[in-house]
């Protein structure tokens, strides 16, 4: 199964136009990815490209639209640049970099690799890009900093309409991949078989991990050993801040009706009917702080330039996003003033429950 894009590290490669960014891109692949020309601002949109890099991993590479482009779309282009930087992990710098852009990326830290053409073998480049990928500090798993205890895991995952059929959801798969990962354990069950599944253990779990809209249920079922949270507050913790987020919530529930709140989701698929991001938190948020509050949507990469106008930002658990995408929209609405939570965050927070949950 291929890795999920939020597991992937993102690589970027910067120069100006005609620098030979689509050659590397190119010789990197083993591909013909991106489309080779002496004509300046071929590449238009940033170009993706997931692979594995010997020694390095599952990876994203990105071409993107050279600088000093000069043609009508030059200005739309180096916006379109401009927010990869957000994305990435680390970034390879080729002739023609702005001095803008390199101060945003030094400003993140991200390690950097410069080149020139006509490049070296491939084998090693990567091997640069190994070391330099090796001294970037590890992102943090879902579980770090957890007292596992005995590490025994109960998963809770209800099993409602919104549920894919046939399949888990990717926050669900990627919990149990770490547990796998770690050398924990875990039992499986749904809210219906819960108590069930309990009595089948010889003791209490030490973690019961489920969806944070059956919190309050599972709650009451749970053992008072037993500590929970939910697979959004784990991604949370991994990826954001929790202790932003938990102000976040708790912030949001004292506002009134004339709040206006932004609901940032990772995801790009259909809303369904009873979707959380888009029906179900609202109407909770609606019911505790007034009909009058005003809710926008951003989905997948869109994401505002400036969210002053807002009281609140609403993110998903974010499982599709690497985690510089998250921490570049907290930083993001920090600058602007702006409280930041998650989904998980604010359905504990309106259900009473927050305090309650192990982090």
């Amino acid at each position: 199964m291929e890795a999920a894009k939020g597991m992937r590290l993102h690589i970027a490669i910067f120069g100006k136009t005609n620098s030979g960014k689509s050659t590397l891109m190119n010789l990197l692949t083993g591909q013909e990815v991106s489309m080779v020309s002496d004509a300046p601002g071929t590449t238009t949109d940033p170009v993706y490209k997931n692979m594995e890099l010997d020694g390095i991993g599952p990876v994203t590479l990105i071409d993107t639209a050279g600088f000093l482009d000069e043609t009508a779309l030059g200005k739309k282009r180096m916006e379109r640049t401009r927010k990869v930087i957000d994305e990435i992990d680390c970034a390879i710098l080729l002739e023609g970099v702005e001095d803008e852009f390199l101060e945003a990326i030094y400003k993140k830290n991200i390690p950097t690799l410069s080149l020139r053409y006509p490049f070296p073998e491939k084998e090693s480049i990567l091997s640069e890009l190994k070391t330099l990928l090796k001294e970037k500090k590890k992102a943090p798993g879902l579980l770090d900093g957890l007292d596992v205890g005995d590490g025994h895991f109960l998963l809770v995952m209800p099993q409602d309409e919104s549920a894919p059929a046939g399949r888990l959801i990717l926050p669900q798969v990627q919990t149990m991949r770490e547990i796998l990962d770690k050398g924990y354990t875990a039992t499986i069950s749904t809210l219906e078989t819960m108590e069930e599944g309990l009595l089948h253990l010889k003791k209490a779990p030490d973690w019961i991990i489920t969806d944070s809209q059956v919190f309050p249920e599972v709650y009451e079922k749970k053992p008072d050993e037993s500590k929970i949270t939910s697979f959004s507050i784990l991604f949370a913790r991994a990826k954001g801040d929790e202790e932003i987020m938990i102000e976040g919530a708790r912030h949001l529930m004292g506002l009134g009706e004339n709040a206006k709140i932004l609901m940032s989701e990772a995801c790009t698929h259909a809303p369904k009917e009873e979707d959380i991001g888009r029906v179900k938190i609202p109407h909770m948020l609606r019911k505790r702080l007034g009909e009058g509050i005003t809710v926008d949507f951003s989905r997948g990469i869109s994401f505002p330039d400036d969210v002053s106008d807002y009281d609140v930002v609403v993110m998903c658990g974010s499982c599709m996003f690497q985690r510089p995408v998250v921490q570049a929209r907290i930083e993001k609405a920090k600058e602007a003033g702006v409280h930041v939570t998650n989904y998980g965050m604010v359905i504990a927070a309106a259900k009473g429950i927050l305090d309650k949950i192990d982090f």
